[in-house]
């Protein structure tokens, strides 16, 4: 058992009980402490986990080994790949990154704001996509031995709160960087909740995205697929809209979605014990919900972007990846069911973790095997 795991196994047995200390003392201790344990967890190497070959698929022509793997923002600065690929992850996604680096956000003590609600399957952040930028993790993703079933792939996000020609100069910058990179994807944030901008408007995000089409997309040096990721925040009525826009655009893919900023809609979701520290979190931080209350919304917007498609014959190949509430082999084979060729989850990963350690995707394939066979 490595470190990490040790760790966020004792903390998966205690966590239950200190989330119902003071709210401001619960978020100081798991926002300023975080990054030790993430320092130890993207460092740890165990045994490889065998993935039957039922599992693979091939998407645009790479090969990823299972339909699940993590979602941007659990390896901010591009470490990590060797952890998931041995621990039998489908793929691994570098990111959110920016041109200009962050430090992340600081308010009320709390460095890089970030509450866990373990008894409601969630959690809370308002982290301010720190990163050390696209040239930085550019470089390290391109020094790094690969495994051929485990692609990698790389998150990316215009610069918030800067003006409109730097911000896509940024991001273009960071498409480039990773194409020289060698990834074998990208997926562009549309819709960051922690950041001075929040979620982009819908013409202005339609703006960034003809600029990207015509500076990039049909400039790539390769078939590199892009995918763009919006909020599970959006209504599902406007995704035949979205999905239009992206096919027009030359984009290969969406993932439905981001973190939530429906606070009231989610706290009905929350446990009594754990409202009052949701309740400090989001008044005095905002930020994201994350986990089991964005289940149904993912699953909703998963099933009318897969509608919609079936409905329009002849088009190039177009893929669907839900992103919210991914827990189980179920939640894994109710997306793929509902239109979605992979999933991405995070706060899901991170319970399961303190609970099974580097087994993790194991436990999840042992059923899912039975679907892909």
């Amino acid at each position: 058992m490595s470190m990490a795991s040790l760790i966020a196994q004792i903390d998966g047995i205690f966590r239950r009980y200190l989330v119902r200390l003071p709210a401001s003392a619960v978020t100081r201790l798991y926002s300023n402490n975080r990054d030790i344990f993430l320092d130890s967890f993207v460092e740890s190497r165990p045994a490889p986990v065998q993935v039957p070959e039922t599992a693979h698929q091939t998407l645009w022509g790479i090969e990823f080994r299972t339909p699940l793997f993590n979602a941007a923002g659990m390896f901010k600065d591009g470490r990590g790949y060797e952890l998931c690929a041995r621990q039998g992850a489908g793929a691994w996604l570098a990111g959110t990154t920016t041109a200009i680096p962050r430090k992340g956000n600081l308010r009320a003590g709390a460095v890089k704001p970030f509450a866990p609600y373990p008894l409601s399957g969630a959690a809370s952040n308002w982290q301010g996509l720190p990163n050390p930028g696209h040239t930085a993790v550019a470089e390290r993703l391109a020094s790094i031995q690969r495994h051929v079933d485990c692609p990698i792939g790389a998150s990316l996000s215009a610069d918030p709160g800067v003006e409109t020609d730097i911000a896509r100069s940024g991001l273009l910058s960071g498409l480039r960087a990773y194409e020289n990179a060698g990834v074998d994807f990208i997926e562009i944030n549309e819709s960051c909740p922690n950041t001075e901008d929040g979620a982009a408007g819908f013409d202005h995000m339609v703006e960034r995205l003809e600029f990207v089409s015509k500076e990039f997309v049909q400039k790539r040096k390769r078939h590199l697929p892009l995918i763009v990721k919006f909020s599970t925040d959006t209504d599902p009525s406007r995704t035949p809209e979205l999905l239009d826009v992206l096919l027009r655009l030359g984009f290969d893919g969406v993932n439905f979605g981001n973190t939530s900023t429906q606070y009231s809609l989610h706290r009905t979701a929350i446990t009594a014990p754990e409202l009052p520290l949701y309740d400090y979190f989001c008044s005095t931080f905002g930020g994201g919900v994350s986990g089991r209350p964005l289940k149904q919304a993912s699953l909703d917007l998963v099933r009318a972007a897969g509608e919609y498609l079936n409905s329009r014959a002849g088009h190039r190949e177009f893929h669907i990846i839900r992103t919210g509430g991914i827990e189980t082999s179920a939640d894994v084979e109710q997306s793929l069911d509902a239109g979605a060729s992979l999933c991405q989850w995070y706060s899901g990963y991170f319970e399961a973790y303190s609970r099974r350690g580097d087994q993790v995707y194991a436990q999840v394939l042992k059923k899912l095997k039975q679907l892909t066979a």
